[in-house]
C-alpha cells in the first residue's frame, strides 16, 4: 500500500497560491509529503439540467478554456516551487474531479482546496467529490487567505461522528496549536463534558465555553467567535445531517463553507 500524502487539490489558478501555501504546512504538520492535482473537466460538467447538450460553439469554448487553465496551471506551480525551493509534483488528470478524488481514496490523508464558490464552473463540485463522495478529510482555504494554519484553532463542538472524524484526522494540529477554544452553540452545558472527555487528554490547556445563539444560525455564531479569537482555523465536523437534506435545505456546513474567512478543517 502506498504511503500516505497530502492533496493539493487546485481546480485552477484561482486561489492556487494560497492552497499551496496551506497544503506545505498541513504536510509538516501530519509529517507527510504534498501532492498536487488538476483535473481538466469535459464540457459535460456544465450541462444544465434544462439542456441535453451543449451546442458545438460552447463545447468547443468550454475545451479551449480548460486547456488554458491547465497551462496556466502548471505555470503557476513551476513558478511556486522555484520561489519556494520545492519540487511538489503535479498529477494531470482529464475527466472528473469526482473520479479523481476516488482514485486517491486510501491513499490521501487530507485534501486542501480552495472555496469551491470561488471556482469556475465545471469546477465547484470539488468539496463535494472530496469531502463527501471519496470520504477525505478536508481544509478548506478562503479568499485571498494568508495567515497561515493552526497556531490558533476553534472546535465547532457537536458530539456528531463527522466532528470526532475531524478531531482525529487533525490531532496533529490541536496537538501543537498554541491554543484551542472549544465552543458549543445553544446546547446544554453537559455536551461540554463530552467535549472535554473527547478533547482534554489531547489539548490539556482548551478553554471550553456555551455560546447562546441570540436568534444568530450556528455558522454565524461560530464565524463571530472565530473572529473574536483570532484564530486561524475552525474545526467542524461536516453534513452531519447527510448530504441530500443539505442540499435541499442548505445547513450549518453549507453557510461556513461559502462564508467563512479562516481555513475550515473538515470531516464527513
Amino acid at each position: 500500500m502506498d504511503a500516505p500524502f497530502v492533496v493539493a487539490l487546485l481546480p485552477s489558478t484561482t486561489g492556487a497560491t494560497e492552497c499551496l501555501d496551506i497544503a506545505t504546512r498541513v504536510g509538516q504538520v501530519l509529517r507527510l509529503p504534498v501532492q498536487i492535482a488538476h483535473v481538466e473537466v469535459g464540457p459535460g460538467a456544465i450541462i444544465l439540467p434544462s439542456q441535453e447538450q451543449l451546442s458545438e460553439y460552447e463545447a468547443e469554448h468550454f475545451v479551449e478554456r480548460e486547456k488554458s487553465e491547465t497551462e496556466a496551471v502548471r505555470t503557476l506551480v513551476r513558478t511556486w516551487n522555484t520561489n519556494h525551493g520545492a519540487n511538489l509534483p503535479l498529477e494531470l488528470f482529464k475527466g472528473d474531479e469526482w473520479r479523481v478524488m476516488r482514485h486517491y481514496r486510501g491513499r490521501a490523508a487530507a485534501v486542501v482546496l480552495a472555496a469551491p464558490h470561488t471556482q469556475p464552473v465545471g469546477h465547484r463540485d470539488t468539496l463535494r467529490a472530496a469531502l463527501l463522495r471519496a470520504r477525505h478529510p478536508v481544509v478548506v482555504v478562503p479568499p485571498a487567505w494568508t495567515g497561515g494554519i493552526g497556531r490558533r484553532l476553534l472546535v465547532g463542538w457537536a458530539d456528531s461522528p463527522p466532528l470526532r472524524r475531524a478531531i482525529a484526522a487533525f490531532t496533529p494540529f490541536l496537538a501543537a496549536a498554541e491554543s484551542v477554544d472549544v465552543v458549543a452553540v445553544g446546547q446544554d452545558a453537559a455536551v461540554l463534558e463530552k467535549a472535554r472527555g473527547a478533547l482534554g487528554a489531547l489539548v490539556p490547556a482548551a478553554r471550553y465555553r456555551m455560546v447562546a445563539p441570540d436568534g444568530r444560525r450556528t455558522a454565524y455564531v461560530l464565524l463571530d467567535e472565530a473572529k473574536s479569537t483570532q484564530v486561524d482555523g475552525l474545526v467542524v465536523g461536516a453534513f452531519r445531517r447527510g448530504e441530500i437534506l443539505n442540499w435541499i435545505v442548505p445547513g450549518t456546513s453549507s453557510r461556513l463553507i461559502r462564508e467563512s474567512s479562516v481555513p475550515l478543517l473538515m470531516s464527513a
